[in-house]
């Protein structure tokens, strides 16, 4: 199917300390068989020189605009770049990532293939270490699928998960979402709620994106702080709208949910007994919440064995104490 080169796409790529990352990234993005982009480098009151490595592309390349604000975190550089982006189509890139060459030709294909508003792609996971590059979340086949199904597989990291960098969107579903400022785990709040307005979405089974896992990413941190928090913070008003709203997919909310809940427990259950007194009403909290799932945890058919004993023993408070005998390496 040929593809209509007349739509622009605005790229949106935030900036903050990535000198060394950067070039490869914009690079990918201006070297795409689809070449009518606006590409929107965002320098969120970058310290080294990403704003001057900005400054440079735009200089010798018109469809790069640059925007140079006070740091306001990743959310605040995705909506300062939506507020001026131009294109009827809207695509997102973090800074140390970079996307497959045409990644952008094949995703409006699909897009207008399908005749949809939004269309998920795959990604592969890069190795920061050894760089080694293997395939991540993808969908497992082409497809177009409804809004309800699109959001119960982004609960479930089936095939594609909330990550906003994976996807091409339609400007027109995009016009009502901002990403909320000073959190992080940012996607998760939105994703879901731009799929379900998007009516219906097409999948693609083909990796188009470059995933680069590093340390010091705001991913891969491993301090305990307020904004690990922020992940369950969201999944507890997720479910009970999605329960209100959208029953149909209320179990794959509810797994997201027990997911998040898991996730604060085990960091914490592993973490120094100083932290664990620190975030001692976290913990307390996260507990409780999960032992209201107790029964869907043993009987859903989304969590396997391991997981269901790992949950039981997280909401007994014996994980650390019997952990070595149910997590054998």
């Amino acid at each position: 199917m040929a593809v209509n080169r007349e739509a622009r796409i605005s790229v949106i790529v935030p900036v903050y300390n990535v000198e060394v990352y950067l070039p490869r990234c914009v690079d990918s993005i201006l070297a795409q068989t689809y070449s009518n982009l606006e590409v929107i480098l965002v320098d969120d009151g970058a310290k080294d020189a990403s704003g001057a490595i900005c400054d440079a592309y735009a200089a010798k390349d018109p469809r790069v605009k640059v925007i140079h604000k006070e740091n306001g975190g990743l959310s605040s550089a995705r909506n300062a770049g939506l507020e001026i982006a131009a294109g009827e189509y809207i695509a997102f890139v973090d800074s140390d990532d970079w996307i497959e060459p045409d990644a952008y030709s094949h995703l409006l294909e699909v897009m207008q293939k399908y005749d949809v508003k939004l269309v998920c792609g795959g990604r592969y996971d890069v190795d920061g270490g050894t760089g080694e590059k293997t395939v991540g979340l993808c969908p497992a086949k082409e497809e177009a699928i409804s809004a309800e199904e699109l959001a119960g597989r982004i609960f479930l990291w089936d095939g594609c998960d909330s990550s906003a960098c994976d996807k091409l969107y339609h400007r027109s579903i995009l016009e009502n979402f901002r990403y909320p400022e000073g959190k992080v785990c940012e996607d998760v709040p939105v994703t879901y709620k731009i799929a379900l307005a998007a009516k219906k979405a097409a999948m693609s089974d083909r990796p188009c994106y470059n995933y680069y896992h590093r340390p010091g990413s705001i991913s891969m941190a491993a301090a305990i702080t307020e904004k690990t928090f922020h992940f369950s913070q969201h999944t507890e008003v997720i479910y009970p709208y999605i329960r209100e709203h959208h029953p149909a997919i209320a179990n794959q909310a509810r797994y997201l949910r027990v997911r998040s809940l898991s996730h604060i427990l085990l960091l914490l259950e592993q973490a120094e007994a100083e932290v664990r007194q620190q975030f001692a009403g976290q913990y307390s909290h996260a507990r409780k919440e999960l032992k209201k799932h107790t029964g869907f945890i043993l009987n859903s058919p989304y969590f396997g064995k391991k997981e269901k004993i790992t949950n039981l023993l997280l909401n007994l408070g014996l994980y650390r104490l019997l952990r070595p005998i149910f997590h054998r390496e």
